[in-house]
This record gives C-alpha cells, structure tokens and sequence, in this order.
C-alpha cells in the first residue's frame, strides 16, 4: 500500500472503546458489521455479509445504465397495495442491489435517443461531485454544518452571476436550491416582503391595498403554482399573453402594469421568462425593465416590482454573450449566428433582473438537482431575515455563514453546488459554447428539414434547444400559411380544432407504432396562442428538445419513420374523416 492509500484508508472500527460503554458484545458484533461494510465502506475477510460490495461500484453502475436503456417498460402498479419488501433481517448489499437495480427503467438520459422535454446527459465530473457531497454529507444550513462547502456555495453563485454579466458581483446572493420551481417563488415572496415588509409578523391578512402579481403567459406553470404555495393564490396573477412570437406581448405588459398604478394597485413581482419550458423563446428583459422603470417614474408612490426571470433553461445561453459572431471561432452554421445575435441581445440584459432562477441541471449537464436563485443585491435577502434570536438549539451569528436566517430551508444538500463546480471548472466557457452548440444546430437543422417539407409548421423559428412542429396531413403543401391562419383568423377557428384532432390522432398513432430506437418526442397541448380575442385558444404540436450532443445522428432516421408511419396513419383513416380534411384545406 503507497503512503498515498495509508493516507485514504478508512478508519478502523474500535469495538474494544464501546465495549467500555457497556454494550453487548453481541450487539457490537452487528454494528460491526455495518461500519466496516456500509459506512465505512472498507471490505474485510471476516464481514461475507459485505462481500465485493465497494469493489463492484463500476459494475453496479453500467448495469443501472443497462437498465435506463430498455425504454417502454411499463409500471408495475402493485405498490399501491404493498412497496418495496424489507425484511426483518440485516440484508446482503447484493440483494439488496438486485432488487432495485429494475426501477433504473426510467429513463434513457445518455443515448440521444430521447428527445422529450428538458433531461440532458450528465457530464461525469458533475456526477463525481455530486457523490463526493452525498458521501461527506455536508449541510448548507450554516457554516456549522457545512465549512467550506457553504463557501464553495457562495463562489459558485458569484461564478454564474459573473456568467450571467452581473456588473457588481461583490453585491450579488444567492442559494442552492432543489429546484427551479422554489426559486420562482423566492421571485414573488422576495417582492411580496419588499412590498409589504410587516407580512411576516402579521400575515397576508394584514394587506389592506389590493395587489396582484404579473406573469407571462408562455412561462412555466410554477408561475402560479407557487402563488397557491405561498397563500396568495393563482386570481392575484395578472398573466399577459403571449404575442405570435411566444413571448411576453411588451404593449399589452405596459398597458396592465399603468392600469394598475393608476388604480392604486400594488405589483410586488414582475416574473419574465429566458427560455421557455416549450419553445425555448427569450422574453426581453430590457424592454419589460424598461417598462417597469418609466412608469415607477410616472408613478412615484407606487412600489417598484421586483423583476425575477425564471432563467432555469436559457440561463445557459449567457455563455455565448462575449461570442464573436463575425470570427465564428467553433464554425457554427451560418442559421445558427444569424438568430445567436438575438440571444446575445437578450441575454447580455440578465443583470437587470433582480433575481434569477437557474437550473443547471437543464442545461448545464449537471446531475438533479443542481439549482440557485441569484439575487442582484443580497441587501434584499434582509427582507427574508430571521433575528438569531429565533433559534433555539445554535445561534446563526456565531457563524461566518448563515443562510438559514433567510432561506426557507433548513435542511440543503450541496451535492448540486459540488456537481456545478466541477461542471464551470471541467467545461470551462468555451467548453460549454461547445457542448450547447450541438443542440443548437441538431434544433435548428431538425426545423429546416420539417420547413422543407410544405406539410409540416415549426412554431418557433427562435434559436434555442426545441422544435415545435405541427404536423399537418401529407398532401398539403403550405404548412407555414396555414399556421399563421390559425393564430390569427378566429373565422378559422372550427377548423383548426378539426386539425388539432388529426395532430393529436397522429400522434398517438406514432406512439404506438415507433421504432424502439428511433427517438421519443413530446405532445404539446399549448405549443402557440390565437392572436385574436382573449388569446385563450390554444394550437398544440409535437415537441422535441435536443441537447444531448449524441442526437444528432438520429435525426435521418426520426425523419424517415416519421413521413413512413405519416403515411400509414392516414391510409388507416377512415375515408370520410380524409375527406373532411381535404375540404378543409381545398
């Protein structure tokens, strides 16, 4: 052994001092076990129990992989009347691993094949530092508990606020978080206190303005689901529609946020949207900020709403705000750099937001859950702020780090701050401009091919890492026109619903009838809004998201079986149901 593995060895058990503590020798004897196997991890001779454990890890590990990769499995649902046999025994590690091994079946993250929603590979430094966390178990409550990885915390957040082109980030904050859907409602409680800083003594009962919130309606359902969390419920959101570009509509935001100054109408959180859930499009945080700005100018006794963007995709992008379009040094395709000066526009606006959700476990290749919410100015995390006189068992103020006084966890892993700082560190910005450019172009390469054919409308024509597709039946050869119909002529209205029963029926046709290794995309149910009357009705399509950097080589044969079960479908429909379509279209 070097002096290297002497130095890593795992600590001996001492039977012999608890023995002193007048336990049971046969009890000991058990525990034993237990340390050197399970919690040690050290395997001995004498412990068969443990046999091969440790050493099997990489084994254990292709095969959960092996696992993932037999998709369509279909779920056992008898644990509704029982779960997961535990026995009365100490159980062998072995069986332990053969028993679980089976519930791998999830989900087919690595291979490229699976283009649904937002589930990009895991880069592997990312994963080790995720073990390491999960190992030493440190807890981001206060530096009591986790040391330097409360401080690897705070570089970490410092790193994506500089990312994100925050300009003083001596006074940015943050916090690790197990989700992006908590940071959007750290979005409305940071402004919610801002607004009315006696609500966490008295309660929202002590509201005696009235006041609503302001969201997109293209943003993620946590928008309002976390209204409901937090008590104020979804009827206090003011939800501006979406314009025929699935963004928030700028005029439409200006008018509500004027109409409710001019009523006396607090808003304490504006919420905006960098890449959205379905089609991956920028809301513009200079021209909402712009707003929010003229009209606190205008109205000077009304509160300024706090500006959060639920960043938790497109945060990613910001990694391309110092690209050189014209120098073009990674040979991007020429589609690519025309639409990345829209990002580069967008994103070069993040530090105008106040706060920031972030997932990189979206698009950063990081394992779940590797989340932060990035606040601006830390001073507002004092609105959040518990006296340490309000903890009983350890006093915060004796710590250098204490987020627990203003976080509304106590309990943080730091596996997602260990896995992101081994993800900045291991792909470095250029690594990562790299890594997300192959999603960019499969997308973008993927639209092309469905605009070419006539019969197919892509809805986002955005640069970002979704395609929207909605097909429409083989014979007809003006898709693009089509779509724009049905977003803005209600007189098309009955028809485009006949057509949404053909994209739907054609959808679940293919589901059905796909190869198991072609790629599986989405259903989406709102992938474009009328532009007409209330904006309310809603135009599906298919949905595919590509990120990982292995799709690109089965885009050919997605497409191949695409226009082949296209053509099956409808030679199974009935004629009538056919003909109906055709008159549709004539």
């Amino acid at each position: 052994m070097s002096s290297l593995d002497s130095d890593l060895s795992f600590q001996e058990f001492d039977v012999k001092a608890l023995k002193e503590l007048d336990l049971d020798s046969r009890y000991l004897e058990k525990l034993e076990v237990i340390e050197i196997g399970a919690l040690n991890g050290e395997i001995l001779d004498k412990t068969e129990h443990f046999e091969a454990f440790f050493p099997n890890i990489k084994d254990f590990l292709y095969r959960a992989l092996e696992y993932s990769r037999k998709p369509n499995k279909t779920l056992d649902m008898d644990f509704l009347d029982y779960g997961i046999h535990v026995q009365q025994e100490l159980g062998r590690e072995r069986d332990a691993i053969e028993s679980i091994l089976p519930y791998y079946n999830s989900f087919d993250s690595r291979s490229g094949k699976d283009w649904r929603n937002v589930i990009p590979i895991t880069l592997l430094p990312a994963v080790l530092g995720a073990m390491g966390a999960i190992v030493i178990n440190p807890n981001l409550v206060t530096s009591k508990y986790g040391k330097r990885a409360n401080e690897l915390e705070l570089r970490v957040v410092k790193s994506l606020a500089k990312i994100l082109g925050y300009k003083d980030i001596s006074k940015v904050g943050g916090l690790a978080l197990e989700g992006g859907t908590k940071g959007n409602m750290y979005g409305y409680l940071l402004g919610l206190n801002k607004a009315f800083p006696n609500i966490r003594e008295d309660g929202l009962m002590s509201i005696k303005q009235p006041f609503k919130f302001i969201n997109s309606q293209s943003g993620h359902f946590s928008n309002f689901t976390t209204l409901a969390a937090i008590g104020v419920g979804r009827k206090n959101a003011l939800r501006i529609p979406a314009d025929e570009r699935n963004v928030i509509d700028i005029a439409k935001f200006k008018s509500t946020l004027e109409q409710c100054f001019s009523e006396g109408v607090i808003v304490p959180t504006v919420l905006i949207t960098i890449g959205t859930t379905d089609a991956c499009s920028l809301e513009d945080i200079n021209k909402v900020s712009a707003v929010i700005n003229a009209l606190s100018v205008k109205y000077p006794k009304m509160h300024k709403p706090h500006l959060h963007v639920d960043a938790a995709i497109g945060w990613a992008l910001s990694f391309y705000n110092d690209y050189d379009l014209d120098e073009n040094k990674l040979f991007f395709r020429k589609s690519v750099i025309e639409k990345m000066h829209n990002i580069q526009n967008v994103c070069k606006s993040f530090h105008l937001a106040d706060s920031i959700t972030i997932d990189v476990h979206k698009t950063g290749y990081a394992p779940y859950s590797s989340s932060f919410l990035i606040v601006k100015n830390k001073d507002d995390f004092d609105y959040l702020m518990w006296d340490s006189g309000d903890f009983k068992y350890f006093n915060p103020a004796e710590f250098q780090i204490s987020p627990v006084q203003y976080s509304l966890e106590c309990t943080r892993s730091a596996s997602g701050v260990f896995a992101t700082a081994l993800a900045l560190k291991s792909l470095g910005i250029e690594g990562y401009q790299t890594l997300l450019g192959a999603g960019l172009q499969f997308t973008e390469i993927l639209k092309e091919k469905f605009t070419e054919m006539k019969n197919v409308a892509v809805l986002n024509e955005n640069l970002g890492f979704t395609c929207l597709f909605r097909p429409y039946p083989s014979f007809v050869t003006n898709a693009a026109t089509l779509v724009e119909k049905e977003k803005f002529s209600e007189d098309f209205q009955s028809a485009s619903k006949e057509i949404n029963e053909y994209v739907q029926g054609l959808y679940k046709y293919w589901k059905l009838h796909k190869s198991p290794d072609i790629p599986s995309v989405d259903y989406v149910s709102a992938a474009a809004w009328a532009q007409y009357g209330d904006g309310t009705y809603e135009i599906p399509s298919w949905k595919a998201y590509i990120l990982n950097p292995r799709a690109g080589k089965y885009i050919k044969v997605f497409m191949d079986e695409f226009k082949a079960i296209r053509k099956e479908y409808e030679n199974h429909l009935p004629k009538e149901n056919l003909d109906a379509l055709k008159r549709i279209f004539l």
